[in-house]
């Protein structure tokens, strides 16, 4: 069973860095659960780009944000622009600003150190990379894993 677990650390604000990392348990509540992730075209259709002699796009390196509360995963609107992905429809979204809709999108999301990968047929189109990630790693992804929130250690575990 493949398993990733991380521990985030630091150093202490206002301190110098220590000689070895540093615990410290709040950056994960600053950060919130943060994997590596690549974003890549689905499966179906990089098959039939290779069909049709036709380059894949490289994956798109980036962080995903864990999001329990979200039904569906996301993925930034420039992500999905560069891999030349399609929109399949449009989704009604409820958002804490009230519902919004969004473009919906197949997608291929690896974990790249795990080769760990799983399309998505219809992640969301959103603006995430302000807040410097990629992707917004909702429950129809987070289903595929046992998923453990350690707030006290700082740390996340997940298992396949």
């Amino acid at each position: 069973m493949p398993v990733f677990n991380h521990v985030y650390m630091g150093q202490q604000p206002g301190q110098p860095p220590p000689p070895s990392p540093n615990f410290v348990p709040t950056i994960l509540q600053q950060t919130g659960p943060l994997i590596q992730v690549q974003i890549e075209v689905p499966t179906a259709l990089a098959q039939h780009l290779q069909q049709a002699g036709q380059p894949i796009p490289a994956p798109v390196p980036g962080f995903g944000l864990l999001d329990t509360g979200a039904t569906i995963s996301a993925v930034d609107n420039s992500v999905v622009q560069s891999l030349g992905v399609q929109s399949t429809g449009i989704a009604n979204v409820g958002t804490a600003g009230g519902t919004q809709q969004q473009p919906v999108y197949p997608i291929r999301i690896t974990l790249p150190a795990h080769k760990i990968d799983f399309d998505v047929s219809s992640a969301l189109g959103a603006t995430l990379s302000q807040q410097g990630i990629v992707a917004l790693l909702g429950r129809d992804f987070l289903q595929h894993f046992v998923l453990v929130y350690n707030g006290l250690h700082g740390m996340i575990l997940m298992a396949l």
